[in-house]
Formats: C-alpha cells, sequence, structure tokens
C-alpha cells in the first residue's frame, strides 16, 4: 500500500487480496488520512486486486465516514473480475468508480 498526497488528494495504491486482515488495514489508512486533513481519497485498484466481503465492506463505511466529513472517496483502475463483482451485488452504482 502506497500513500501519494497531490494537490490536497489523497491517492492510496491498493494491490492483492482485501480481505478481512487487509480490510480492516486499509480502513484505518483511511480513517487515518481523513483524520489528517486529507477528506478526497482515491483508491488506485492494482492489477492484482480482490476484494472479499469484508474488503468490500471496509470501502463502503469509508466512503460514508468520508461522506459525513463532506469529503468522497473514489475508485479507479478496477479490474474487469472486481467490476463484475461489484455489478453483480449492484454495488457499483453506490461506489464512485472513475476511469
Amino acid at each position: 500500500t502506497d500513500v501519494k498526497i497531490e494537490n490536497g488528494i489523497c491517492t492510496i495504491s491498493v494491490d492483492g487480496n482485501i480481505s478481512m486482515k487487509q480490510a480492516i488495514q486499509l480502513k484505518e489508512l483511511i480513517i487515518k488520512q481523513a483524520d489528517i486533513g486529507y477528506l478526497d481519497i482515491i483508491l488506485d485498484f492494482g492489477q492484482n486486486v480482490y476484494l472479499d466481503s469484508s474488503g468490500i465492506g471496509a470501502i463502503f463505511n469509508s466512503q460514508k465516514y468520508l461522506a459525513e466529513r463532506s469529503g468522497s472517496l473514489k475508485i479507479k483502475n478496477v479490474s474487469s473480475d472486481v467490476m463484475t463483482i461489484l455489478r453483480i451485488a449492484n454495488l457499483d452504482k453506490h461506489l464512485n468508480i472513475i476511469k
């Protein structure tokens, strides 16, 4: 996980499996960045990202946390496999997925 700050926007590069342990760490990292003052956060998915239900939950909880503070969470570089999972669960409409 790599964190970059540019023009007030925090980009967190994510790679690999986002299952229970990693999901908790990701959520904590997002909250930490928000508490520092970076309320606009982009999750940049690598080619090998796999989400299970705890990873999806962490993203939604983080999105809610940021929204309550007038921030935003965007996701970019979502693989077709992850996008398929989100579409099947009808969750893609509730996330800000950018190209």
